[in-house]
């Protein structure tokens, strides 16, 4: 059956005006405003001094009157009017241009001139005093004088000279306006990226506690209130997780059951098979035990699937005790060796001193005995298994290796899954069910440690575990 809540969705993530890309839109939109509102408030606080205008008038000004006093000289003199030439300041790409008007503001030379010129003209002439002013861009300079004949004229400069973007800036309040602007952008910046990257801190979170195997890893909270397309993620993610626990669940209530169920005609078997064997006698005593090694196997895996199931679901068959870690891997070398020993295959353990430990000496006992055993399965006749422990601290390593033809290097990552079978010397037919190396990882996880596989630069298969001895993480 379906999950319901797959097709339910919130319609308030459809609204077109709730969309994470209008609010970013949006906010960017108004920190441009704020920017603009801080620079068209603070231009008259910070540019009331107004050196450089002041410098950029007052240069064009002298530039215009030079231009003027050359010009209302020669008349002065000679009564000669000229207005066209190109001498005197202005020269280069803003050439002062001169015009000359009578007492009534007509130019006398029959040229347009500015309006601006000619009523500076006319104030010029009723008051018989030099002016200057500027409109905008256009600086105008106007002098009276006196023909020789002695009728009064107007000589106006004009000098169109925009201001460059320097002559705007006041290099001393400069610095502070762009503090100003950093501190409110930045403020503005900021909340926007917190208010965009929490919420996919948490998603991000909620991912690794998924992917490290915990199931019940949900974003909630805050997050998944949102309206935007973050919050639409996050209740997504939520229910995909829902949905894993609940199928990962399953899977394992149906793989516990059936392990379970497995045992009870398995026993009946192994007891029919006690019958059988006192019946029939010795004729047919090698298929009889063959059926009883092959129970037996069952047996065996029906048990690792049992246990991997306890450990994958964190419930350790037994309680936190103190144990030897030497001791405990001792004594697995030598069962192991007991073992080995008729297929002409050693296994070599030094001598160290104790480490003590907390934990589940079962779990670890499991762990060492199943990635040795799998270590002497694979090494050559002739050849031994090397082990070794370091301890450093409050950490302890332990290095199996064997001498056999090691694992492809892209079946290293999955040699510690369930059921993983490597193709070539690692095949089904040298025994076991894939399941040894899944309840090593396992119980080495719970003790809050890590198990890594290697090729060995010399040959052969090098699996390392690490734990910690001081069993803080139980």
């Amino acid at each position: 059956m379906e999950n319901p809540k797959s097709e339910i969705r919130n319609p308030k993530s459809c609204d077109p005006m709730s969309t994470l890309f209008l609010r970013i839109f949006l906010w960017l939109w108004l920190a441009m405003v704020v920017v603009a509102v801080v620079l068209v408030l603070t231009s008259p606080f910070f540019t009331r001094s107004r050196s450089r205008v002041e410098h950029w008038q007052e240069s064009a000004e002298s530039l215009a009157r030079k231009r003027v006093d050359w010009v209302a000289d020669r008349i002065g003199e000679t009564g000669a009017i000229e207005g066209r030439g190109r001498r005197g300041g202005g020269r280069g790409r803003h050439p002062t241009e001169i015009f000359i008007f009578d007492g009534e503001g007509r130019e006398v030379m029959g040229r347009p001139a500015p309006e601006p010129a000619r009523d500076l003209a006319r104030r010029v002439a009723a008051d018989g005093e030099e002016e200057a002013e500027r409109r905008g861009g256009l600086h105008l300079v106007a002098r009276p004088v006196s023909d020789p004949e002695g009728k009064t004229l107007v000589v106006v400069g004009a000098l169109h000279r925009p201001p460059r973007a320097v002559d705007l800036l006041e290099p001393g309040a400069l610095w502070l306006r762009l503090a100003v602007l950093a501190l409110v952008v930045g403020a503005i910046s900021f909340w926007l990226a917190r208010y965009l990257s929490a919420p996919v801190g948490s998603l991000r979170r909620a991912t690794q506690r998924l992917s490290g195997g915990d199931l019940s890893a949900r974003v909630g909270g805050p997050v998944d209130r949102r309206s935007d397309e973050i919050g639409g993620l996050a209740r997504d993610f939520d229910e995909m997780a829902e949905r894993l626990e609940s199928l990962l669940g399953s899977q394992r209530r149906l793989l516990r059951d059936v392990s379970h169920e497995l045992r009870s005609p398995l026993a009946r078997l192994r007891v029919a098979l006690e019958l059988a064997r006192d019946r029939a006698g010795k004729a047919a005593g090698d298929p009889l035990d063959r059926i009883d090694r092959e129970a037996g196997r069952l047996d065996t895996l029906i048990g690792q699937l049992l246990l991997l199931e306890r450990l994958e679901a964190g419930e350790p068959e037994t309680d936190v005790d103190a144990f030897d870690l030497t001791a405990l891997l001792s004594e697995v070398v030598d069962d192991a060796s007991f073992e080995a020993a008729p297929a002409g295959r050693e296994v070599r353990l030094g001598s160290y001193p104790p480490c003590p430990m907390l934990g589940h000496p079962s779990l670890m006992r499991s762990a060492f005995d199943n990635v040795i055993r799998n270590a002497i399965r694979h090494t050559p006749e002739g050849s031994e298994v090397e082990i070794e422990l370091q301890v450093e601290g409050n950490n302890a390593s332990v290095s199996i290796r064997d001498h056999g033809e090691g694992v492809p290097d892209g079946h290293l990552e999955t040699l510690f899954e369930p059921f993983a079978r490597v193709a070539g010397a690692r095949e089904r037919t040298t025994g076991g069910a894939g399941l040894g190396l899944a309840i090593t990882r396992r119980a080495v996880e719970i003790h809050g440690g890590t198990v890594t596989a290697s090729n060995h630069s010399d040959g052969g298969l090098e699996v390392v575990i690490h734990l910690p001895v001081n069993g803080d993480n139980v």
